[in-house]
């Protein structure tokens, strides 16, 4: 099949975090399936932009990828030469499947499709939410939702990575045509060694920084004495202004230590050497990091927004965890005092996420699913 990826942003965009590794890693999964695969994305890259070419094809993991100029920041990534060629080639492509929602990539790329007679397939990547309605300019996407947006999805076939996500997504429109695909992602072949420090709890915060992960939960559960021995490592970008903001909310908190930002090898080792990975987002549609944790053996504590939190409560490797500082204390505390739950988790985690988590598998998903739809012409 020719299938063509749109998304905002595209690596090495990695500041925007999980999504760039799923969905390149997708692509190239795609191609590996003997699928002609096509990016069109933008040049966006946080504040700035990518130092790359735009208007050319790059060919990135047997990837095509387009960079195109964007006209605004923010989110909004307006790009209007990317509609346009979305515009102009849209027949030439079998799968239009898009990457996100709330922007004017996506949404103007959705309305493309369906006046253009093509089934629009859209992964929302966590945006449809009654989070994403309640905060950052919720007034004017409640106005658009209700005019435009649920119009728009009505007529898309919907991709979600959890049920949990498709549930959080029910609440704002009816959902008729969808499936429910997890995440692909580049695991680490092999278990790492750990170098550790079992005086202490070897606490990780790893990932993009900002007020959707709900850093201040933990903050708050840790800036008195917990009652144990921990050293909590926060690595991860971040807006600037927000992380000057957490850094002088803990600057009178010890045991933290903030890496900034840290990729590939690096990031595995980090990860096998926790001994608990902490997650307390408002909302989290999947949650890429808590599979690369666990793949590492490393136990994850989370809130009950995490998509796949299910799947690892199922599996007891790891905990939910309430809303409230008090809980976040005790849950940890709760490790520190009996690391055996950690030792069980370690032993247990990488195989069972090696079974169930293999790219091609999964790839092999999204391809039927592309296929059923084209068959039945929606």
């Amino acid at each position: 099949m020719k299938i063509l990826i749109v998304i905002p942003s595209y690596k090495p965009a990695y500041v925007y975090g999980g999504p760039i590794y799923s969905v390149s890693r997708l692509a190239e999964a795609l191609v590996q399936r003997g699928n002609e695969v096509t990016v069109y994305t933008t040049n966006a890259n946080g504040s700035d932009e990518l130092d790359i070419k735009t208007d050319f094809p790059f060919d990135i993991e047997g990837v095509t990828v387009y960079y195109f100029k964007r006209r605004s920041r923010g989110h909004s990534n307006f790009s209007p030469k990317l509609l346009f060629q979305l515009f102009r080639n849209l027949k030439t492509f079998d799968v239009i499947h898009i990457q996100s929602w709330w922007n004017l990539v996506t949404v103007p790329a959705a309305l493309i499709c369906s006046i253009g007679g093509k089934t629009p397939m859209i992964s929302p990547r966590g945006t449809l939410t009654v989070y994403t309605l309640t905060h950052k300019g919720h007034f004017l996407k409640s106005i658009f939702h209700k005019w435009i947006g649920t119009t728009l999805l009505k007529k898309s076939v919907l991709f979600f990575s959890t049920l949990r996500e498709w549930k959080e997504a029910s609440k704002l429109i009816e959902i008729s045509k969808y499936y429910v695909i997890p995440n692909l992602l580049d695991l680490y072949p092999s278990t790492l060694p750990r170098e550790h420090n079992e005086e202490c709890l070897q606490i990780l915060f790893l990932g993009r920084i900002d007020p959707a992960k709900n850093l201040e939960l933990v903050f708050d559960a840790l800036k008195d004495d917990p009652g144990f021995k921990y050293q909590w490592t926060i690595a991860g970008e971040g807006h600037e202004s927000y992380l000057r903001e957490c850094k002088e909310k803990t600057k009178d908190v010890s045991g933290i230590f903030w890496l900034g930002s840290i990729a590939g090898e690096a990031k595995f080792h980090l990860l096998a050497n926790a001994d608990v990975l902490v997650l307390p987002s408002h909302t989290e549609n999947f949650g890429n990091v808590i599979i690369e944790a666990l793949s590492q053996g490393t136990a994850v504590l989370m809130s009950r927004h995490v998509g796949i939190g299910d799947y690892v409560v199922s599996h007891r490797l790891g905990l939910f965890v309430d809303d409230n500082p008090e809980s976040w204390k005790e849950a940890l505390r709760a490790l520190a005092m009996d690391k055996s739950v950690l030792h069980d988790i370690r032993k247990r985690a990488p195989e069972i996420i090696s079974r169930d988590f293999q790219p091609q598998v999964i790839a092999e998903e999204y391809q039927k699913a592309y296929e059923e739809v084209l068959r039945h012409a929606y």
